[in-house]
C-alpha cells in the first residue's frame, strides 16, 4: 500500500466519508452485500459482528469471506469478536469468531475484533490458535493492565473518543502506550479525525505531523506483518 504519511487515517469507521488529507477503513458488515469501489481514500475491512453472528451460517460466513478476500475487496477480516452485553448468545458467536480467525490465518490478513467484557477470553484465543497475523482491538477502553497484555502479546490497540473524556482509565494512561500500537478511530460517532489527532498529539507531547506519520507507518506495518 502506497500512502502518503501526511494523512489522517481514520482506522475503523462505518459510514463516514473522509474530507480533504484524509483516509478512512470502512467496517462493512457480512450479512449486508456491499460493493466495494476502487478508491484511494476509502480501504474496506468486512466480517460478522457479534450482534449478528446469527444471521449467517458458518459456510456462508467461510464463502463470503473467501469472495471478498480473493476480488481484493478488502484489507482485513472483521470486525468479529466476542460481545457479554450485546448480541446473540456467546456459543454462536465463538463459532463465527473461529471462522474468521481460519480465513486471516490463511490469507495472511489483520484480523479486527469487537470485544466487550470478553479481553481475557480474546486474548486466550489469540494464544491458543497460534495465529501469527496481527489482531487489532478496535475501539478499546479496557484498563491500563489489558492494554499492555494485548501489545505484550502482539496486538493493536484503535482507541475512539474515551482519550478525552476525564472518566475514562484510559485517558489517564494512553500517552504511555507504545504510539507504533496504536491507532486512531471514529467508529460510528460523530467524531471529527483531525480533532482526535489533536488530543491525542497532545497527549503524546508530539507534533500532529509526526503522529500521522506514525500512524500511517503503523498502518503499512500492520498489512506487512
Amino acid at each position: 500500500m502506497n500512502l502518503s504519511t501526511d494523512l489522517f487515517l481514520d482506522f475503523h469507521a462505518h459510514q463516514q466519508v473522509p474530507a480533504e488529507g484524509e483516509i478512512v477503513i470502512q467496517s462493512k458488515f457480512l450479512h449486508e452485500n456491499f460493493i466495494a469501489n476502487e478508491d484511494d481514500k476509502i480501504f474496506f475491512t468486512a466480517g460478522l459482528h457479534p450482534w449478528h453472528a446469527d444471521k449467517l451460517h458458518v459456510t456462508q460466513i467461510r464463502n463470503k469471506l473467501h469472495g471478498l478476500v480473493q476480488s481484493n475487496s478488502i484489507i482485513a477480516i472483521g470486525e468479529t469478536g466476542l460481545d457479554k452485553i450485546k448480541g446473540t448468545d456467546l456459543e454462536t458467536q465463538l463459532k463465527a469468531f473461529k471462522i474468521h480467525i481460519d480465513i486471516a490465518n490463511q490469507y495472511k490478513l489483520p484480523l479486527i475484533i469487537h470485544s466487550v467484557k470478553a479481553h481475557n477470553e480474546i486474548l486466550k484465543l489469540k494464544i491458543d490458535s497460534k495465529s501469527q497475523v496481527p489482531w487489532v482491538i478496535h475501539h478499546f477502553n479496557g484498563s491500563k493492565q489489558a492494554a499492555l497484555n494485548f501489545i505484550d502479546h502482539g496486538f493493536y490497540l484503535s482507541i475512539c473518543h474515551h482519550i478525552n473524556n476525564p472518566h475514562s482509565k484510559l485517558s489517564k494512561y494512553f500517552s504511555e502506550l507504545p504510539i507504533e500500537r496504536i491507532f486512531l478511530e471514529t467508529d460510528d460517532f460523530d467524531i471529527d479525525i483531525q480533532e482526535l489527532y489533536k488530543i491525542a498529539s497532545q497527549k503524546f507531547k508530539i507534533k500532529i505531523d509526526l503522529l500521522k506519520t506514525q500512524l500511517i507507518q503503523n498502518l503499512k506495518n500492520l498489512l506487512d506483518e
